[in-house]
């Protein structure tokens, strides 16, 4: 997930923004995504609190049998917060809108499945 979210970075840098066409009428609700788009990586924050942790010696494939929903809920809307601002982005070419898809992308590797499985 957080690798195609890399990916559809680059294609929006390289791509999609230098064939833009001004922000359109994106300009006036921009603070509003990019705000829709930090609640959804603070949402996910919390959410991870849901996520239940391992027992003790419980093997991996029964922990992700229990914790894989929640999980992927987590998941879920931090990419759903990052492509949002990733498609501002390549709309308006916004630095708030990339840094706050950079503030998505760094969640997903502090959220990381290792990081479920060693709490």
């Amino acid at each position: 997930m957080g690798a195609g979210v890399i990916l559809f970075a680059i294609v929006a840098h390289f791509v999609l923004l230098p064939k833009a066409s001004g922000s359109g009428n994106l300009a006036s609700i921009t603070p509003v995504l990019l705000a829709l788009s930090l609640a959804g990586c603070v949402a996910s924050i919390f959410l991870s609190t849901r996520v239940p942790r391992p027992a003790s010696a419980e093997p991996a494939d029964s922990f992700w049998q229990r914790a894989g929903q929640p999980a992927l809920i987590v998941w879920a809307l931090l990419e759903g917060a990052a492509l949002l601002a990733l498609v501002l982005y390549s709309h308006t070419g916004s630095r708030a809108a990339i840094a706050t898809a950079a503030v998505a992308v760094f969640v997903f590797v502090l959220l990381n499945p290792a990081y479920f499985e060693g709490r």
